[in-house]
């Protein structure tokens, strides 16, 4: 409860933020749903690079398949040049920094509002920083639920 309620909170939040931005001339920071990620007849999965943004010790339980960390892609950016890069986090409000920076220095970027905590609550898979397949989350605050099939690590 408490925590689908930060979430609400979080999205009315950035919701309002990018108005404000729009109304000042600034760049807006498109978002992506976890159904427009996944949908590959949309746009296919390649198009998109996935960067966690998360802390190291979040990282270290699981990821999102694909993903690289916000350290792997800045050290190279120009391998992404020809995709949108995806930040996400637990709920959508680092990655929304992490793409608004993103965007205003020109490059294509869309924030994951879903983020790891959709993820999980669409049943979808993990893997540990080393691609093994896992059911173990980092939900940062123990107020994100995500369905029991997930083990919940801190």
């Amino acid at each position: 409860m408490i925590g689908d309620a930060i979430i609400l909170l979080g999205n009315v939040s950035f919701a309002a933020m990018e108005v404000t931005r729009r109304a000042v001339g600034r760049r807006s920071v498109p978002t992506i749903s976890t159904e427009q990620l996944c949908d590959d007849q949309q746009q296919p999965r390649s198009c998109f690079q996935l960067v966690d943004v998360r802390s190291h010790a979040e990282q270290a339980v699981s990821m999102i398949p694909g993903a690289i960390t916000a350290e792997q892609y800045e050290s190279a950016p120009q391998r992404h040049q020809a995709q949108t890069i995806v930040p996400y986090c637990t709920i959508g409000g680092r990655s929304y920094l992490y793409a608004r920076r993103l965007v205003a220095s020109g490059i294509d970027a869309k924030n994951y509002r879903d983020s790891v905590i959709g993820w999980c609550r669409h049943e979808l898979p993990l893997v540990t920083p080393e691609g093994v397949p896992t059911r173990a989350v980092h939900p940062y605050w123990r107020v994100f639920t995500v369905p029991s099939s997930y083990t919940i690590k801190m």
